[in-house]
Formats: C-alpha cells, structure tokens, sequence
C-alpha cells in the first residue's frame, strides 16, 4: 500500500538529545521506516515543530501533484502552534481558516474552534476532492471529540501518549514552551485561572515522559512503539 504522512515531529520517529541542548531525529526509528519495511511505499512530509494547519495546506499542494495514496496518517499536534502561526503570524490564510477566533474569549473554546476549523479544511478541501481515507493519531496534541463528526478521519487514536502512559484522564491539548505560550495569552488576555490549569497540566505531562522509557528524551517516542504503531495500523485496515 501507499500511505501520506504529514504531521509535527513525532511524525518522524525517535529523537535524541545532542550537546545537551540539541535535538535530532534518529533516522530509521518513525513510522514511515517500519511501513517501508513491510513492503509498503512512504511518502513523509512531518516537520520538526510543524503546525496543524500548515502541514495540511502543504498536504492539499502535495496531494494535487500526486495523490495516488491508499491512505493519510496524520500525527495531530498541539492546536496553540496555529494560533501563533497563523492567526498572529498569517495574514493571509489565516482570516480565511479561522474567521471567528477573534470572538472567541475562553481559551479552551478557542483551541476546539482552531482543531475543528481544520478538520473542516481536512474534509471540505481535501478529503472531498481527493476521497483518501484518513488516520489521525493524537501526539502533542490530543484529538477533539468533534472529530467523530467528520468522514475524513476512518481510524483514530485520541491520544497516543494517554495510551503509552496508561492515563485514565486526558492530557491537555497543547504542550508549549513558555516563550510561545506568553505570546499567545499576552495578545489574546484569556482568563488567567485557565493559563495556570493549562500550564499544571503541561507540567504533569512532562514529568511523566521525563521518567518514562517510551520516551527517551523526554519529549518523543521511543522507536520501538513505533513499531508496534505500524503493525497497529496495517491490522486496522
């Protein structure tokens, strides 16, 4: 089979720390590396700190070159990425994709609008013209509940670290460093009890990938899970 994979960093594999401050990805350690292993063809277009809505418009472009594919996996991340990128960020798109996120005041309602604002794009612009059958897996950022209301997404995995981690709760739906954060809340003034709720629950989450072996440097898989992921999806469908 042929399979399109877009996505963040954790749509490229393990990664590792270098110099101490660094990161890099492992190569042969993702997703893309066990499905071609299996005798399945790849084509991988995830992005080191990559937006949701930008690795789909890239996906649309790539996809009108080429879209002889049997299926897309699309490593979803952290919905705050889009409202850097693209509603401060992108003055062009980015009133088009999210026309009513200026009205919005309560930051978990604005974070649910930018995830469902993408999967409308996922279904109207793309899965409608090019009718390829879609799995999305949680990563950085967890999947909307309201995803179960589009065609476009065949198989689902809400939140692939909930899994790895054995949670019986949900993990937050972003993950930002704080420099980014702190330009998100200082332009758009949410309400301060949810920044610190939000911020809690970040921190929880990273020390539990901070001990946790799946996730060697604390912030990606580890590439045996992947692994597992592939053969995973090749019995799902």
């Amino acid at each position: 089979m042929k399979f399109f994979i877009l996505g963040d960093s954790w749509g490229r594999g393990e990664w590792q720390i270098v110099n101490s401050t660094n990161m890099e990805v492992v190569p042969n350690t993702g997703l893309d590396y066990y499905l071609q292993q299996m005798g399945h063809i790849v084509h991988n277009v995830s992005a080191g700190s990559a937006c949701n809505f930008g690795q789909l418009r890239h996906t649309y472009w790539q996809l009108q070159e080429n879209s002889n594919y049997d299926y897309i996996i699309w490593f979803h991340t952290e919905p705050v990425r889009d409202i850097v990128e693209h509603v401060i960020n992108d003055h062009i798109d980015g009133p088009k994709q999210y026309p009513n996120f200026q009205n919005i005041k309560d930051f978990y309602e604005a974070t649910k609008y930018i995830n469902d604002c993408n999967y409308k794009f996922a279904q109207e612009t793309i899965y409608k013209e090019f009718k390829i059958p879609w799995i999305v897996i949680g990563g950085v950022g967890r999947l909307e509940d309201s995803i179960d209301d589009f065609e476009f997404a065949k198989y689902k995995i809400y939140s692939w670290p909930e899994e790895l981690l054995n949670l019986d709760y949900k993990l937050p739906s972003n993950q930002m460093h704080w420099h980014r954060w702190e330009e998100v809340f200082s332009i758009f003034k949410y309400n301060k009890q949810q920044v610190l709720e939000e911020l809690s629950a970040v921190a929880n989450y990273q020390k539990l990938a901070k001990i946790s072996p799946l996730f060697p440097d604390h912030m990606h898989v580890v590439r045996t899970e992947y692994e597992k992921l592939a053969h995973r999806i090749l019995k799902l469908i």
